[in-house]
């Protein structure tokens, strides 16, 4: 194939560009760049060649900033892969004890990448997902998504733990853009409460909420955001405390990645992800028993998350 480089123009090229806002590659190489969608118009120029040099970054690939075959091969696969991810992977189910169901989820932001409209998550998980969705809506705020389940051959990398509850359908990650950007602006403003914790709380407006349902104003403090991830600022708006509401519905929030408050790629922020831990016993519950509640054993023997099934809850696997 020819090589698709810096000054290439043409369908092909317009092609890469969709695949790389697909998924959430669209020329921001800075960790404190602002979100914007990379352009579509089949022009490869310096965006586009910085939303490639992220995506090798992430994939492990060498970073030359062009499409060659192994490069196109690693964006088809990552594609496909994102693709599953985002429809049902009940086949794979046989007699394991849970479904797949999809849930609804809002699009937030003006460029062509908002988020997905929808998400997945194992059937008892999506209850407690819906009854945090009604609830935000009620108050006037929005529930936006960057995915649910996770194949069981996505990538794994620093971003992306090999034991991951993403996996067994039991985490979330609203939409990484729609926070820690603009915090007069954002869906949502994370309150730094501690080092690498976060509070997330969902901004709420008035033509949406139900009549008499939308939250008091109030000021948050120590907003932080992607350009000043220690210092905060304080905000000042209707705010509903997600963080608390995804608690009392079974879901927690987990660390920022170790490096994010020193610099570190925004995707380690982890502020959008939620995970439910209801049932789990410490000690005792193991990452393979979790797989094999949606998973057949046949579908899980070749995959790489099946190396890890040994691992248990709060000794190895947190």
């Amino acid at each position: 194939m020819m090589i698709l480089e810096k000054g290439s123009r043409g369908s092909t090229v317009q092609a890469v560009q969709e695949i790389l806002n697909f998924l959430h590659f669209e020329g921001r190489k800075s960790a404190s760049a602002d979100y914007d969608s990379l352009e579509t118009d089949g022009i490869f120029g310096a965006d586009t060649e910085e939303a490639v040099l992220s995506f090798q970054a992430d994939s492990g690939l060498y970073e030359d900033g062009r499409i060659g075959p192994v490069t196109l091969a690693a964006l088809q696969q990552a594609f496909e892969t994102r693709q599953r991810e985002l429809s049902s992977p009940l086949s794979l189910g046989g007699q394991a004890n849970y479904s797949i169901e999809m849930g609804p989820a809002d699009l937030f932001g003006s460029g062509t990448e908002k988020g997905y409209p929808r998400l997945r998550l194992r059937s008892d998980v999506m209850s407690a997902y819906n009854q945090v969705y009604k609830e935000v809506h009620r108050q006037g705020g929005l529930m936006t998504s960057s995915g649910g389940i996770r194949d069981l051959y996505a990538t794994v990398n620093k971003n992306r733990s090999a034991t991951s509850f993403h996996y067994s359908g039991r985490a979330l990650d609203l939409f990484i853009w729609s926070g820690m950007q603009d915090p007069a602006t954002d869906a949502y403003v994370a309150q730094r409460v501690g080092e690498r914790r976060y509070n997330v709380y969902a901004r709420c407006w008035q033509d949406k909420a139900e009549k008499g349902a939308l939250p008091p104003q109030q000021t948050i403090t120590d907003v932080v955001t992607n350009k000043s991830r220690v210092k905060g600022v304080s905000v000042t708006g209707h705010f509903l405390d997600l963080t608390a509401l995804f608690a009392k519905n079974g879901f927690k929030p987990i660390r920022a990645r170790a490096a994010f408050e020193k610099g570190g790629d925004y995707l380690g922020a982890e502020w959008w992800h939620f995970q439910w831990e209801v049932g789990l016993v410490p000690g005792v519950s193991t990452f393979g028993a979790e797989l094999q509640k949606i998973y057949s054993k046949s579908a899980l023997v070749n995959s790489p998350p099946w190396a890890y099934r040994d691992y248990v809850w709060q000794q190895d696997w947190f």
